[in-house]
This record gives structure tokens, C-alpha cells and sequence, in this order.
């Protein structure tokens, strides 16, 4: 089945025919003319960015852009700013030098003006996207966004044979020096002969997640179930370092960086990321707790740390395991001595209370039972993409 999705500015378009998918997306690149973007302490400021249609507001990161491996993707790109042409230069992504949005090697487009970028979405990943053009003012100004390359039909594993997750989430680094948003630097004019921008020392008071800093992080909480799997996708477009701190009960994996696997998963409760880095982790507590994933920005000149904002996290209930096949359920089931499991090998045992109680291990799918004492019990099977069920245990 080929699907070719056109999304522009009053069309919506979906064809069939025999292929891989082709995929279209119109980004317009806009500059608004009076503060509109709100920061944690109320205050205003200007900002350039990418929107999908002329009527929605510019908003920090701009829109993330969402693909299949294997699409063949033409980004479409109007450039209304009114002053500096603009460019989308795909960080990460494998493009060619004519597609890879470097003014000089590709190619920019004035105010009034389009252009188009094609590439194939060849590797699952993140990536980001941003201006290229005056690049050190253009992206702290708002002109970048995240993009994520998914495996095909495979929504839920990282890349094709790769691991399993319940839920994703995707958090991007920045920050916002408010002297850099001033209207001479926001809607700057431009000349082709001398494109050289003269800006104050980098010294921002803004430190954001997702365009979010301080009270309004309460609104994007990290919440998740005892064994959950979550794939938290990680990138940093600022300029100053990143370093996320998590807790201990997440059981922090990293399995992924720059848009590649790594080639084996690094446990770590501790991960840096330099400006234009990109990571993937996951996560999965065993127990409920309530705590704080901490992102320090580290000043890279003097690698003190300048700030340090927090998103709570919130670990309770568990897994929703309440619809299975027949043959995904463990009998007899209360159980007393032994229990049938639909596979071999190790099992996870955690209490309805959301404790690890120990492991189960069989050569075969019956599985002694008798250290266990009266209560419900979560089994999850340590291969087998983690498929858990719920098991009542009698004495």
C-alpha cells in the first residue's frame, strides 16, 4: 500500500497506489512582530520559528516532525519572516550535501520565497531540524524542532528487532538569553554582502524542557506504572551541556545516540548531553516512588552549573494487564505449589504493593512457587517482550 500524505496550507490529501510511502510536509517560517511567547517568570518575548500554517502561533521547540523508516519525505519550506532567508538543515539525518539545509552547499530561501528538502527516512531515530543560516542567532531565536524516525509498523520497539517500550516521551533542551530576543536582533535586516550579526555575550536566564521551565514543568510530570517500559527520547539544541540525573528506581538504560543503537545498553542513573547530542533511554521502575529527573545546564566555558530544573516524577499502580489470550495466563491461578507459565526461563516477581519479591526461573513452563507467600503477585517474563500477568497465590 503507498500513501502519500500532503500536509499544506488548506489541503489534506491521502492517495493509494503500489509502493513505499511518500510523505509531504509544508513548515512556514514566521518572526512575530510583538511578544507573544510566554517564560516561567510571565514576561514576554519575540521569537523566529517554523509552523505547519500560517494562523498557528510560534511556539518554542517548533512542531515535531514524525516519520517511518523508509518514507521518502519532500519537507516543503515558505520563508515569510520578511527580513534573513532561512534554511531547514536536518541534523542527523543521512542527506545529501544539496538537501542538507547549509546555505553555502545547499541552498537558502529569501523572504516570500520556498524551497523543498528531500530525503528518505532511512534509520529509526531522533533527530533535530533548525535554521542554518546565521545559525548561532537563528536557533537561539526559536528556528528549531525535533524529528523522529520510527521503525515501520513497529510503533512500540525502538528499531526493527530492537527493544520493546509501553510509552514514549521526547524532551528537548534549550535555552533563552531574553537580550538575544531584542527587535533588532529578531527582525534584523539582512545583506547578502556582509551577513555578519553583531550579538551581547550569551548569558540566558531561561533554562527550558520542551519550551517549559520552573512552575510550568508541573504541568509535564514524568508518570508512569511499576513496569512500564518508557522510551525517553533526549536531545539538546542549547548551548550550554545538559546533564540528566535520574533516580535510582527508574533503572535508567541508555540504548541509543545520534539516531544510532549502541551496541549494548548502558545502565546509568547519570547521562551528559553536549549541544546537538541525541539519546534514547529507558525506563522502568519496579516499585512506587514519587522523586525529581534533574537537568542540570552546565556552562561549557567554566563547566559550573548554572541551573537546575526538575520534572517530578510519579511511579504508581501498575501495568494494565487485564486483557490476555488464554494462553497468555498462568494456571491454576490462585496457585499454591506450582503455576504454569506460557514460557520458560526467568520470570520477575513484584508484589501488588510494587516491591521486587525475586525471580522465577524453569527449564520448563512449570515454575515452583512455594517461597512465595499468600497474596497477588505480578509476573513478568524477562524475555518475550516483558508480557506480565497477574498470578493469586494461596497457603
Amino acid at each position: 500500500m503507498r500513501t502519500i500524505y500532503t500536509i499544506a496550507l488548506f489541503l489534506s490529501l491521502v492517495l493509494s497506489s503500489q509502493a513505499q510511502v511518500d510523505t509531504s510536509v509544508l513548515l512556514i517560517s514566521k518572526v512575530s512582530f510583538q511578544p507573544q511567547f510566554e517564560l516561567s517568570d510571565g514576561n514576554l518575548i519575540k521569537l523566529m520559528g517554523y509552523t505547519k500554517t500560517l494562523s498557528a502561533p510560534i511556539l518554542l521547540p517548533s512542531p515535531t516532525l514524525e516519520f517511518e523508516e523508509g518514507d521518502s519525505v519532500n519537507l516543503s519550506f515558505w520563508n515569510l519572516s520578511q527580513g534573513a532567508p532561512h534554511t531547514i538543515h536536518l541534523h542527523g539525518l543521512d542527506v545529501d550535501q544539496a538537501n542538507d539545509g547549509v546555505p553555502n552547499l545547499s541552498f537558502d530561501v529569501s523572504h516570500d520565497d520556498t524551497g523543498s528538502y528531500y530525503f528518505k527516512a532511512s534509520h529509526p531515530g531522533t533527530y533535530l531540524y533548525h535554521c542554518h543560516v546565521a545559525s548561532v542567532l537563528h536557533v537561539q531565536a526559536g528556528m528549531y524542532g525535533m524529528l523522529i524516525v520510527r521503525p515501520k509498523n513497529s510503533p512500540n520497539l525502538t528499531w526493527e528487532n530492537g527493544y520493546a517500550f509501553n510509552s514514549e516521551r521526547a524532551w528537548l533542551m534549550s535555552e533563552v538569553d531574553t537580550f538575544w530576543h531584542a527587535d533588532s536582533l529578531i527582525n534584523h535586516t539582512w545583506d547578502a554582502q556582509n551577513p555578519m550579526q553583531y550579538i551581547l555575550p550569551y548569558k540566558p536566564q531561561h533554562f527550558l524542557v520542551n519550551g517549559q521551565s520552573e512552575a510550568q514543568l508541573s504541568a509535564m510530570p514524568y508518570s508512569a506504572s511499576v513496569g512500564e517500559k518508557v522510551y525517553l527520547r533526549l536531545a539538546n539544541i542549547g548551548y550550554y551541556g545538559n546533564r540528566i540525573i535520574f533516580p535510582a528506581g527508574l533503572n535508567a538504560n541508555v540504548v541509543s545516540s545520534d539516531g544510532r543503537p549502541l551496541p549494548s545498553a548502558a545502565q546509568s542513573d547519570t547521562l551528559e548531553i553536549y549541544p546537538g547530542e541525541r539519546y534514547g533511554v529507558l525506563l522502568e521502575a519496579n516499585s512506587e516512588f514519587t522523586d525529581d529527573i534533574e537537568v542540570e545546564y552546565v556552562d561549557l566555558n567554566t563547566q559550573s552549573v548554572a541551573n537546575t530544573q526538575n520534572v517530578l516524577v510519579t511511579i504508581e499502580g501498575f501495568l494494565e494487564v487485564d486483557e490476555f489470550k488464554n494462553d497468555l495466563l498462568a494456571y491454576p491461578n490462585p496457585a499454591t505449589n506450582v503455576v504454569n507459565l506460557p514460557y520458560s526461563g526467568s520470570w520477575t516477581v513484584v508484589s501488588i504493593t510494587g516491591n521486587l519479591v525475586g525471580e522465577l526461573s524453569s527449564s520448563s513452563k512449570v515454575f515452583d512457587i512455594r517461597f512465595l507467600s499468600a497474596g497477588t503477585y505480578l509476573l513478568k517474563s524477562n524475555e518475550n517482550n516483558g508480557v506480565t500477568t497477574r498470578l493469586t497465590v494461596l497457603k
